[in-house]
């Protein structure tokens, strides 16, 4: 079972933004473009998962309008569990410092393309080594078991974002990627 800080923390990592600024809440698009291929598919997710990194590495947990651009790359679940997790870290007075840094992507499966339904997945090298999340008094939050590397599996789904893509679903992942 995991623990709530470790949790946090995990998730923290996955979700580190944009520099555009607040966008809403993205909603599945209702017809969307259509992906060529496959490629085209790929590099879409790919582009959005970095926006979605990007923004999480520029997360202050001490002002929630910067929560806002995390939230503007996501959907469904993983868009609830982010906004209770940032609410909660903000309300603990948590403190984030460093960066994550996405060490590789690989496109996994790519479904549905000719259709607004359409699903992706990304396997995912995800560095953590940079980050640390402590407490008011300064101490740190991290799990000592968290992995500086860690293996994921992303998600992504047709929406209104800019790259016409939203992550749906971020897991931890045993597959076969050499990170």
């Amino acid at each position: 079972m995991i623990s709530r800080v470790t949790a946090a923390v995990f998730a923290l990592a996955v979700v580190l933004g944009m520099t555009t600024g607040c966008q809403p809440e993205p909603t599945p698009s209702p017809s969307g473009p259509v992906f060529a291929n496959e490629q085209e598919a790929f590099a879409a997710a790919e582009e959005t998962y970095r926006a979605y990194v990007d923004a999480l590495n520029q997360v202050d947990l001490s002002d929630p309008e910067t929560f806002e651009a995390v939230y503007a790359w996501t959907t469904g679940e993983l868009n609830a569990s982010d906004r209770k997790n940032f609410s909660a870290w903000h309300a603990d007075g948590y403190v984030k410092s460093g960066d994550a840094v996405v060490q590789r992507v690989v496109g996994s499966t790519a479904r549905d393309l000719d259709k607004p339904s359409r699903e992706i997945d990304l396997d995912v090298c995800y560095d953590v080594s940079g980050v640390e999340v402590t407490d008011q008094e300064g101490t740190s939050v991290v799990s000592p078991d968290r992995p500086d590397i860690q293996t994921l599996k992303v998600r992504l789904v047709a929406s209104e974002t800019p790259t016409e893509l939203a992550i749906d679903l971020i897991s931890g992942s045993e597959g076969d990627l050499d990170c």
